[in-house]
């Protein structure tokens, strides 16, 4: 059986190395991604799905401040809540148990583990759980996958949680 280190390198794209990276700040894009993890470009939506995927593969949070990030330039950009939203889920078995495995509007696949844990935000005045995702990214859980979990969730003490890797994720 697969583990989940090696069902998370299957399901990874190629990782930059953010971290050695040094450039120097380069100003600011008239780039937007709205609440709905839309991507604008000056007021006009980003619609080739290729182009997006390209951005997002340098995208980058840092302290407060999303960057697109390369080698030689950072350019800031403005982004309203989270870059990314999980927009589909399923199980995959693993050598560590069960794993949810999240689909986010990109068409990208991420693992809830210790690694990635689900995080509790804020939004709109709500309680929403969030995807944590590499280089301080995140992912907002839609309403339809949150439905869907809660209709799964089991519950103790502290609240409904869901199970991945056989750890417990809160909901709440």
């Amino acid at each position: 059986m697969i583990s989940l280190a090696q069902l998370s390198k299957q399901l990874s794209e190629p990782s930059k190395p953010f971290d050695s990276w040094q450039p120097t700040h380069c100003g600011e894009l008239p780039i937007v991604i709205d609440e709905q993890g839309q991507w604008f470009y000056d007021g006009s939506e980003i619609t080739r799905i290729a182009m997006v995927k390209l951005f997002a593969s340098a995208l980058c949070k840092e302290g407060t401040q999303f960057y697109l990030k390369t080698p030689v330039e950072k350019i800031a950009i403005k982004v309203q809540d989270a870059p990314f939203i999980i927009v589909d889920w399923r199980f995959e078995n693993t050598a560590q148990g069960k794993v949810l495995c999240c689909i986010d509007n990109i068409a990208r696949q991420w693992l809830i583990s210790a690694d990635q844990p689900l995080a509790i935000q804020n939004y709109k005045g709500i309680a929403v759980p969030y995807l944590q995702l590499p280089y301080g990214c995140c992912a907002r859980i839609n309403r339809s996958v949150f439905y869907q979990w809660a209709e799964i969730a089991a519950e103790d003490e502290r609240g409904y949680y869901i199970k991945s890797a056989e750890e417990k994720f809160y909901l709440s």
